[in-house]
């Protein structure tokens, strides 16, 4: 079980990776052929020539922090989960 949850940590880090550069080339996708954008219904807003290139690595950094989070606290989560039944708070005493 502790060789999966190596593989879970190790190969999701790079998932989070992936995912993030997607969110990334979307937000570049679509600020870099807009001229303006309203959000919700909001007013238009012009889209600068800057932030084309400023919001994805924002979004990369954003994402990948949010989902690496998550994935942390899954693996807190099962390692907590794995020390209770190691010990038989779970299913009671070990024989």
């Amino acid at each position: 079980m502790w060789f999966l949850m190596r593989q879970v940590m190790r190969y999701g880090r790079y998932v989070a990776w992936t995912v993030a550069a997607a969110a990334a080339a979307g937000l570049y996708g679509i600020l870099s052929v807009r001229k303006e954008i309203a959000l919700f219904g909001g007013a238009p807003h012009i889209i600068e020539w800057w932030e084309p290139y400023i919001w994805p690595p924002v979004a990369f950094v954003i994402v990948s922090r949010v989902l690496r989070m998550v994935l942390s606290r899954f693996a807190g989560a099962a390692t907590a989960h794995m020390a209770r039944l190691r010990r038989g708070d779970i299913f009671g005493p070990r024989p």
